[in-house]
């Protein structure tokens, strides 16, 4: 039996589990190991920082979902690689011996370059720290003053940053005190929409229009020196004949984009990284020095795809990561099998950013390197979009449920609210649909809306959302990007923004 040992329990270690494991079936024994025992989809985390999703919206327990599939899981993080006994070290005190190791595992903020960073500024780059700047955006909107949104030299999830800054400004329009609150975003990039990738196109007339029009200010080539408590100190860089220019931004809310670094276990192991600590990969999405071992999603070594005169990351998109997952698995199994590998062939990487109702789509091709954005589209169906991938995901993940469990989670936590009467909510807006009903569920609709102070519309969808979402538990994966094949289709057609151009692979900033 092959021993497969996955490292990282997040939106490439997961789907990597469940595609190994149906692949070997009882040939295969797979194993995942986690420094978390839950599954978390971070494209999802600007909008937790703002409230605008719950943490159970996008995180859940995982165990149970890997069990259901004969997959072992430890929840504990790694320690360190003996590589020559091919064993993982726990922090546990636990070993884990593999045939295979496929890394997963993502990455850390690596902010301690810049003083003041991390005592001084809020982030989103992990639920708890997403949730704290919830917290902290709370407190701040009861005595608003200048709001600073920037991203650090050698930062790459850019995309995510002008995506934050415009989902504040629509909350503070929303809230009516937008004109007392400045914003100003402090980007490593060269110009607006440069996002990384080396070329100057469409994406940077859109993003600077975006941002004119929201009325956000925007320093480009800025090195950040130095955060205080109420200060950003940062120096702005230009043509070398040009000595940069230092200057203190103040503000009352922070909220800034580290640059990544691997995991510690996997930078101490000789030969493994780079520089940052992220994993060298060959085309086959192996360890050029350790065969054995593959790796896939944010921990990866990526090459700079162009020079400016502050160092800017190379990004990554959750479609990017599946299909790097996809082929690291592929060529894991045929190693296993003692079959030639195939180098991976990636097609295309989309960005989907919300712009609070609003949204930003790009498509880039060739995915390696992440150039040539061939079009790029603005409009309401992009938010839609992203809501729709993250239901999608999320969905994929849950599969076929433990037996004996209650599938119905999400009516379960409406009727908590329900009987508590602590959410009741408004009709939602959108489409009518006529339903017919029997008499007995008619009353009982009318009279549970009673009971939770609501309207019997606004029930009935709220009940309706929570069926549906639940149903989607049960449709195997293949059903399940059939449905969301079809429900992509279903909105584009209705959109006015539907043209040549907007037809796209679903994937997430």
């Amino acid at each position: 039996m092959t021993r497969i040992v996955i490292a990282g329990a997040g939106i490439a270690g997961v789907p990597a589990a469940y595609r190994l494991k149906e692949a070997l079936g009882a040939a295969g024994k797979v194993i995942v190991v986690s420094d978390k025992d839950y599954f978390h989809f971070v494209p999802s985390n600007p909008w937790v920082a703002m409230g605008w999703r719950d943490e159970h919206d996008i995180a859940f327990p995982i165990g149970s979902y890997l069990a259901e599939r004969g997959i072992e899981f430890v929840a504990s993080g790694l320690k360190a690689l003996d590589t020559h006994r091919k064993q993982v070290e726990l922090a546990n005190g636990q070993e884990v011996a593999y045939d295979y190791l496929l890394l997963a595992t993502g990455v850390l903020p690596a902010g301690g370059h810049v003083p003041g960073l991390a005592e001084h500024t809020h982030g989103v780059t992990h639920l708890e720290q997403a949730k704290k700047t919830y917290a902290a955006y709370r407190e701040f909107v009861r005595q608003p003053g200048p709001i600073v949104v920037g991203a650090t030299q050698r930062a790459s999830v850019l995309g995510a940053m002008y995506e934050y800054a415009l989902l504040v400004d629509a909350d503070l329009r929303r809230r009516g005190i937008r004109e007392r609150v400045p914003i100003t975003v402090v980007t490593p990039e060269p110009y607006p929409g440069h996002l990384g990738l080396g070329l100057e196109t469409e994406t940077r007339r859109l993003l600077e229009n975006v941002l004119a029009q929201s009325d956000i200010r925007v320093i480009c080539n800025a090195e950040t020196l130095r955060i205080t408590e109420n200060h950003v100190e940062i120096a702005q860089h230009g043509p070398p004949e040009l000595k940069r220019a230092a200057s203190n931004l103040p503000y009352k809310y922070c909220v800034y984009w580290p640059p990544f670094e691997g995991v510690a276990a996997l930078r101490r192991t000789p030969g493994l990284t780079d520089a940052n600590g992220r994993v060298k990969v060959d085309s086959y999405m192996r360890s050029p020095d350790y065969p054995e071992i593959f790796a896939a999603g944010a921990c990866i070594a990526h090459d700079a795809l162009a020079q400016t005169p502050v160092p800017v990351g190379v990004p990554d998109s959750v479609y990017a990561i599946q299909q790097e997952t996809d082929a690291a698995v592929a060529n894991l199994i045929a190693a296993a099998r003692g079959a030639p590998l195939q180098a991976a062939a990636f097609q295309h990487a989309v960005w989907l950013n919300d712009l609070g109702s609003n949204g930003a789509a790009y498509l880039a091709e060739p995915q390696v390197p992440l150039r040539n954005i061939l079009w790029l589209r603005q409009g309401r169906w992009v938010h839609q979009a992203k809501i729709e991938f993250e239901h999608y995901f999320l969905n994929k993940i849950r599969l076929k449920p433990p037996h004996g469990a209650a599938s119905t989670h999400r009516i379960a936590r409406l009727m908590d609210t329900v009987v508590t009467g602590s959410g009741s909510g408004p009709v939602s807006s959108g489409r009518s649909l006529e339903v017919p009903l029997s008499i007995d569920a008619y009353h009982c609709l009318r009279a549970l809306a009673t009971l939770a102070g609501s309207e019997p519309q606004a029930l009935a969808g709220r009940l309706m959302e929570a069926a549906l979402a639940d149903a989607k538990s049960y449709l195997s994966e293949a059903d399940l990007e059939k449905l969301e094949r079809n429900s992509r289709r279903l909105l584009l057609d209705e959109l006015p923004e539907a043209q040549p151009g907007v037809e796209f692979e679903a994937g997430a900033s």
